[in-house]
């Protein structure tokens, strides 16, 4: 229950954050108001699993974030896939799969592209 009530405390001022940002702050970070307070209300699983999935691609975690719109398209894709129990399951046995294993991802193309430019 305490850790509920620290999630919900810290949204909210995650919220208040940006809220308080100015249009031109949120222009140079690379996204949108409605896209801050999307990323804002996505639960931590999503982004650990893109960052586990893209792993799995051969994309670094730095590399994945290099483009904030097209990281921003990414955690949103995850956010409503509905392949979550396939992703789950091959997340839990990661160190073994591989990108064949993962044709099921939405972002399988965004993850391969991205493995290519390095």
């Amino acid at each position: 229950m305490l850790a509920r009530l620290q999630r919900i405390f810290r949204r909210h001022e995650d919220l208040e954050t940006v809220a308080a940002l100015s249009d031109r702050e949120l222009a140079d970070i690379g996204i949108t108001r409605e896209q801050a307070l999307h990323l804002v209300a996505l639960p931590q699983d999503v982004t650990e699993r893109v960052v586990e999935m893209a792993r799995i691609f051969g994309v670094p975690e730095d590399e994945l974030q290099r483009n904030r719109a097209e990281w921003v398209e990414i955690l949103q894709v995850c956010d409503t896939c509905q392949h979550l129990p396939a992703c789950q399951h091959l997340l839990q046995v990661s160190e073994f799969a591989t990108p064949e294993a993962a044709e099921f991802c939405p972002n399988k193309a965004n993850f391969e592209r991205q493995a290519s430019t390095d």
